[in-house]
């Protein structure tokens, strides 16, 4: 899928999610969480983020998203 959608689109889907960004919970030390960076993505990181493996997201991204 990750393939197909390529990684523009994949992780713009991802960003409109919310994910990679602070959730706006005022909350101190909150994450933003973890995604790859677009330009240093090859074929593997494209396919295991697509199925998840690539995005680390917090409990409040979650509960908000």
């Amino acid at each position: 899928m990750g393939l197909k959608l390529g990684k523009e689109t994949l992780f713009k889907y991802i960003k409109n999610f919310g994910f990679g960004t602070k959730t706006g919970v005022d909350i101190v030390g909150e994450s933003k969480g973890i995604l790859f960076n677009v330009d240093n993505i090859g074929d593997l990181e494209l396919a295991t983020t697509a199925f998840g493996q690539g995005v680390s997201v917090t409990p409040i991204h979650l509960g908000v998203c």
